[in-house]
């Protein structure tokens, strides 16, 4: 029992140690139009976005 623990244990560290160094990778906008969700990779800048679904382009910091 003990051994299954630790395998799974060091599995699941590994993983939130990624998570924790590397942090996350997306942001996740509302179109202002339509309402459809957009995710936009983080970049410390405002974005230009363009909607897939209905084509309006607005600007978002990330």
């Amino acid at each position: 029992m003990k051994r299954r623990f630790t395998d799974f244990w060091l599995r699941r560290r590994e993983h939130i140690g990624n998570r924790l160094r590397y942090g996350p990778q997306k942001r996740y906008f509302r179109c202002p139009a339509c309402r459809a969700v957009q995710s936009v990779p983080i970049c410390h800048a405002q974005t230009k976005v363009v909607c897939r679904k209905c084509g309006e382009i607005f600007l978002r910091r990330t």
